[in-house]
């Protein structure tokens, strides 16, 4: 996923690429992918660490908004 546009594969029009921002109390992060099934947590609604997981990278269809998401280390901010 080096390149900023791929084809749909629903319709073959360009896919943009984005990201869907992670928004906190006072912060806005990444998205990010974890393995496994989610934990509850008493305090924070379900245990994850904000260290682990892999940033989301997220292609929109500029014509029938189909959304198509791919997790890669080598996508996180700059």
């Amino acid at each position: 996923m080096d390149g900023d546009t791929i084809n749909c594969p629903k319709c073959a029009h360009t896919m943009i690429s984005g990201f869907v921002p992670d928004v906190g109390h006072s912060d806005i992060h990444l998205s990010k992918w974890h393995e496994g099934k989610p934990k509850k947590s008493f305090w924070m609604g379900t245990k994850v660490s904000m260290k682990d997981g892999l940033p989301i990278r997220a292609f929109k269809c500029s014509q029938c908004g189909y959304l198509e998401f791919y997790a890669h280390q080598d996508f996180k901010a700059e």
